[in-house]
């Protein structure tokens, strides 16, 4: 029986380059900044990612499952502006916020649907969905910009409590609920397992099918969230609102050690990846570094977090780690 260190080593080890990285870019950025670590820039960087990482939270469910979404910022404009729409006609937040979030697990799962049963590629799917749904966000807004919002609304995106803003409250409390259903539940092992290897899960009597439609509904559930939170930040209705922010996530999926083919990775890693995308660019930033240099500059760090972690697999599969 293994003792209790080496099985929290072996749930932090995935962690490690993405660990290495974050206190790397810390020190850089402390060193090079004296804005960078402070209260007020750390609780600038939370909030910052806070959408992205939300968002990551129901991406890491489908890249485990061995599926793909492309989608999100897509589902985030649409919902968003809907929810726009029916308040400025009268309809009370809080029925507003429920249809938000009843339109993002419909949408999940018609993905879901068409990838499980009728075996669309996930990828073209979600790319699909991503065109229509940017279209039709754009339809409901007719090009302008949707403002009015009542205040109960805004809250929620740029509120805050005991001074940390009530979006970065909510990432916290959902990443330790979402830890807690990925590691501890039936439904997480499920995903694992559907993302190793679909046909064993199959034969051990795990529905693939099922597994895969509902990390899309749920995905679709926390882009909604995402939208609501963001539309109540910006206090209008953007059809831009949350266009790829997606890709954000990917990268910090990327770089918290999520597999592209399914399987493997937890929402500690989503996390870190999430800080370190914030970090990254809240340090450019404050450089006053060129956006493009900028954005070469993370291509870069996620080309070499992805190189980390390709050795560490080849390592792993020939027993030297």
């Amino acid at each position: 029986m293994k003792e209790k260190g080496e099985v929290i080593w072996e749930y932090v080890r995935p962690q490690m380059p993405a660990l290495v990285m974050l206190l790397f870019l810390s020190a850089f950025f402390t060193v090079n900044s004296g804005q960078f670590l402070t209260g007020e820039n750390i609780r600038n960087i939370l909030r910052q990612i806070s959408s992205m990482a939300i968002l990551g939270i129901g991406l890491t469910f489908v890249m485990i499952a061995g599926q793909f979404d492309i989608s999100g910022g897509a589902v985030i404009a649409l919902v968003g502006v809907v929810c726009a729409r029916l308040l400025v006609w009268g309809f009370s937040s809080g029925l507003v916020m429920l249809l938000g979030l009843l339109l993002g697990g419909l949408l999940g799962l018609i993905n879901g649907l068409c990838i499980a049963r009728l075996h669309v590629s996930s990828f073209l799917m979600t790319l699909a969905m991503s065109i229509m749904i940017k279209g039709a966000a754009t339809a409901v807004t007719g090009g302008q910009t949707i403002y009015g919002l009542p205040a109960d609304f805004i809250f929620p995106g740029s509120g805050e409590i005991l001074g940390l803003s009530f979006s970065v409250i909510l990432m916290l409390l959902l990443y330790i609920i979402f830890a807690v259903i990925l590691g501890k539940t039936v439904f997480g092992h499920q995903v694992y397992a559907v993302g190793e290897n679909g046909r064993f899960a199959e034969i051990a009597g795990i529905s693939s099918a099922r597994v895969t439609i509902l990390t899309f509904i749920l995905a679709g559930v926390l882009y909604a969230v995402v939208g609501i939170l963001s539309t109540g930040w910006l206090e209008a209705g953007l059809s831009t609102n949350g266009i790829d922010l997606e890709m954000k996530a990917l990268s910090a999926l990327a770089i918290g050690g999520i597999s592209m083919s399914g399987g493997r990775g937890n929402l500690i890693g989503a996390f870190l990846g999430c800080i370190i995308i914030g970090i990254l660019m809240n340090g450019l930033n404050l450089m006053n570094l060129s956006p493009y240099l900028a954005d070469f500059i993370r291509g870069l760090v996620i080309l070499g977090a992805l190189l980390i972690e390709a050795v560490r697999s080849i390592l792993e599969e020939k027993g030297r780690l």
